[in-house]
């Protein structure tokens, strides 16, 4: 952890802050995973009270020569690249900071085994909500985007209890007052001016009670401005009818902070350098970069004006002094009588 925070990109650059050598530390990373339900348990104490919980894919680059887990994944940028991808959770609150739970290696269809099963987007989601429970994390919602599944989704969160609100595709197709409509043909019905203004956002939003054959729900049409021009998307949620468009509108808001955590573990944290060969390695080291990212997020709670290259390196000089006995030898305790 001391060396991700000193900006070490590979199991070379850690190697310096060891007392063992680069073979043996691939060696280590490789053995059985890091990651118990305590860690679920002591990362979410961080978290601000109220937290909703976000999950989402994240992808990699591929790096090194011979890695298991290789496969084309969807890059963001309406094509694939050669990769890896984990599964990411965090808890996020409007106005605070994220709060990384996991991050945890997805192999794909082709290359499961027994010890790492494939699951689809919405058996990951699952997967992860249930961990989460077991664990004793306190879970107001969960936010979701677009890749997840819808039926099962709702399906999901009716038999838990547990609300979610999930960015929809445009082609989903609705019941609204007994006709059957996609969200697409439901907007045109609903342009801007028809929608109410909510200035904290510059956002125009129209909340609708609609269902589909697994239960009824709601749908949000988000009207924002890109590029000057009036550009809609679509969530839909499970939360109480009785909470507030404004109150949804801040758990979507505060749903990017997850994608900052993997803009941080990316630039900052090496996430996806790790060039170990194998999966067990590669989610060990993901298990170092939540932990980096954790010694930084406390710096931040004690002074919230740090920004967050500032707050690393802060976070860094404390983990040598008192990690490291070599930096601070720990005094000798004087014999009792």
């Amino acid at each position: 952890m001391t060396a991700l925070l000193n900006l070490a990109t590979r199991v070379s650059g850690i190697a310096p802050y060891s007392t063992v050598r680069k073979s043996t530390l691939c060696h280590g990373l490789a053995q059985q995973s890091f990651t118990t339900n305590q860690d679920l348990q002591r990362r979410a104490k961080n978290a601000p009270c109220g937290a909703f919980l976000a999950i989402d894919f994240v992808m990699v680059p591929h790096a090194g020569l011979e890695m298991e887990g290789l496969n084309f994944h969807y890059s963001g940028q309406a094509r694939t690249q050669l990769g890896h991808q984990f599964t990411s959770a965090a808890l996020v609150k409007f106005g605070a900071d994220p709060t990384p739970l996991l991050e945890r290696f997805k192999v794909s269809g082709l290359l499961e085994t027994p010890a790492y099963p494939y699951r689809t987007a919405t058996q990951e989601m699952i997967h992860t909500v249930t961990q989460c429970r077991e664990a004793g994390v306190s879970i107001v919602g969960v936010l979701l985007d677009v890749e997840f599944g819808r039926d099962e989704v709702v399906t999901f969160s009716h038999d838990t209890q547990i609300p979610v609100l999930v960015r929809a595709k445009r082609n989903m197709s609705v019941e609204v007052e007994g006709e059957t409509l996609t969200l697409n043909a439901l907007a045109v019905r609903f342009l801007p001016e028809r929608c109410h203004l909510y200035a904290e956002f510059a956002w125009r939003v129209r909340r609708l009670p609609v269902s589909r054959a697994v239960g009824a729900f709601d749908v949000l049409i988000v009207w924002r401005k890109v590029h000057g021009e009036w550009s809609c998307f679509f969530l839909f949620s499970t939360f109480d009818p009785a909470l507030t468009v404004r109150t949804l509108l801040r758990a979507w808001k505060a749903r990017w902070g997850i994608e900052v955590i993997h803009r941080l573990m990316k630039q900052n944290f090496a996430l996806g350098r790790c060039r170990c060969r194998t999966i067990q390695a590669q989610d060990n080291w993901a298990w170092c970069v939540v932990e980096a990212l954790h010694a930084v997020l406390l710096v931040r709670q004690e002074q919230p004006q740090l920004a967050w290259r500032a707050a690393q390196r802060r976070a860094a000089r404390h983990t040598e002094l008192y990690v490291l006995t070599e930096v601070q030898p720990v005094a000798q305790q004087p014999h009792a009588a």
